[in-house]
């Protein structure tokens, strides 16, 4: 039964990642970026962020989708309370924008 809990915990937690991967996509996207950088930006943002980060950073994002250009958008990532998922965002551009791999 330890087990099956244990399985069952697991697939919660990663279903949740899986879900904030998605969302950060939907809301990257949704400011214009195109499907490969919001691919790239995701997908370096989940190599260097825990689950909780990458979760605490797609609720942030609600009103990224409502800014009306892309520095509006930056602006608003800028004011997440969550140093690491700050560093993660600069980090995540950097690499995705010039192509530049740490």
């Amino acid at each position: 039964m330890r087990i099956i809990s244990a399985a069952l915990a697991f697939a919660l937690l990663a279903s949740c990642a899986t879900a904030a991967r998605a969302t950060l996509n939907d809301r990257f996207r949704a400011i214009g970026l195109s499907p490969d950088m919001a691919d790239c930006l995701v997908d370096d943002l989940d190599q260097r962020l825990d689950d909780r980060d990458l979760r605490d950073l797609a609720d942030f994002t609600v009103g990224l989708s409502r800014a009306d250009n892309a520095i509006d958008a930056v602006d608003s990532l800028r004011r997440i309370d969550n140093p690491r998922a700050v560093a993660a965002i600069g980090r995540a551009a950097f690499t995705c924008v010039t192509g530049f791999v740490r």
